[in-house]
């Protein structure tokens, strides 16, 4: 039987994310995904979930997000909120103000919409699946984002009330000055659901 030669080493895509990274990212990259090989094309491939955290809050209807269940978002004198279904005023103050303390940040600045989606996913679903409560999000103030309003806060906004992503979120709102204030969201995630 002839021996197989391993297939050779893909090159990077050359996609927005890729070209977005920093070198050391890059390099990061390239070391952790060395051993990889693609998978062969093909109806048996299986998807697994990056962690049980993750599994359970998707797969419960008790854990999970309902199709009716959603964040309601207020605007207001520049500050803004979003909530589930049951998360008490206080409970958002006090994520506003700064007292609900922040476990991990992301860091958005120098990204394009499309790169910040996938980081904001990629944080959040992380951060749900280490048992993070509260995290930090820098969208910035978006005062190169052309005299519109501010473009990533806006984009993190329509990606934290999207699935997967709502499925991990309980509240968020503009951080307290000292975190960033209009250029910050400080997000509550919620509790993972308890394995038996």
């Amino acid at each position: 039987m002839p021996e197989r030669k391993p297939p050779p080493k893909p090159e990077p895509a050359q996609s927005r994310v890729w070209l977005d990274l920093s070198e050391e990212e890059r390099r990061l990259f390239a070391q952790e995904f060395a051993d990889v090989a693609p998978l062969r094309k093909g109806a048996n491939r299986v998807l697994l979930e990056s962690c049980e955290a993750h599994k359970a809050v998707d797969a419960s209807p008790a854990r999970g997000v309902r199709k009716d269940d959603a964040l309601v978002v207020d605007r207001q004198d520049g500050s803004l909120t979003g909530a589930s279904y049951g998360v008490s005023h206080e409970t958002v103050r006090a994520l506003a103000r700064g007292d609900i303390h922040v476990e991990s940040t992301c860091d958005l600045h120098g990204l394009g919409a499309e790169a910040a989606r996938h980081r904001i996913q990629q944080f959040i679903r992380e951060s749900a699946c280490a048992g993070r409560r509260a995290v930090l999000v820098i969208c910035g103030r978006g005062k190169h984002s052309g005299g519109q309003s501010p473009v990533l806060r806006d984009v993190t906004v329509d990606e934290l009330c999207r699935r997967p992503t709502l499925a991990h979120v309980l509240a968020f709102s503009t951080a307290a000055p000292a975190r960033g204030g209009e250029g910050a969201l400080a997000i509550l995630l919620r509790r993972p659901a308890k394995t038996e």
